[in-house]
């Protein structure tokens, strides 16, 4: 059922969404009425900044997820079933390491115990990146021709939702210091939201 990666690529590649932008726009006055103090300023400028948290690396795959989202693959069945800390020494990629793996990381496959191949596939991938390491790991991305945007947090943002048939959903997270993944089969909408929740997952448990 699980794909290679050079399967993935060109699916992804055939099945990428176009990424759609919103633009925000904003009236202002004839500036007569328009008075702002220092410290609304400062306010403002405050808010809008990111806190940075520093990247901690799991372990293994058994410190990489909270309980609560153990907890709640669990509840599908689904369970640590290959990756560093499982009780698989099998690759996850028959081929060779995943991109995660290339850069000093980890990846870790969960599913339902035995039927992998027929299963849910979730691939969930963390790496330390390093600022020489950084453009690189962009470029292959973008060669992906993944929809591309930041999250909340200040992450780049590297994404598709794929379908149920033949693309996964992927959801990429770089931070400055930091790569995480999720690959899910079969993809969608719903899968794509659970490996997005997934990957904040991983975020909260390697930072601090």
């Amino acid at each position: 059922m699980w794909p290679n990666r050079e399967i993935y690529r060109a699916a992804a590649l055939a099945g990428f969404l176009a990424l759609s932008l919103s633009a925000c726009t904003a009236s202002q006055g004839d500036g007569a009425d328009q008075v702002t103090t220092d410290e609304e300023v400062g306010a403002e400028t405050e808010q809008a900044q990111v806190v940075q948290l520093s990247f901690i690396p799991p372990a293994d795959c058994t410190t990489l997820l909270p309980q609560s989202a153990i907890s709640s693959l669990a509840a599908e069945g689904i369970e640590l079933v290959k990756g560093p800390g499982s009780s698989s020494t099998e690759p996850i990629f028959v081929e060779g390491q995943t991109p995660e793996e290339l850069v000093g990381g980890i990846s870790c496959l969960y599913s339902v115990p035995g039927e992998e191949e027929t299963a849910v596939s979730i691939i969930l991938s963390v790496a330390p990146v390093t600022q020489a390491a950084r453009p690189t790991v962009i470029n292959d991305l973008l060669a992906q021709n993944l929809n591309v945007g930041q999250s909340g947090d200040g992450a780049l943002t590297y994404w598709i939702w794929g379908d149920e048939f033949n693309v996964p959903a992927l959801h990429n997270n770089l931070y400055h210091d930091s790569w995480y993944s999720a690959l899910l089969q079969p993809g969608g909408r719903a899968a794509y939201d659970k490996g997005v929740a997934l990957v904040e997952g991983m975020r909260e448990q390697t930072t601090r």
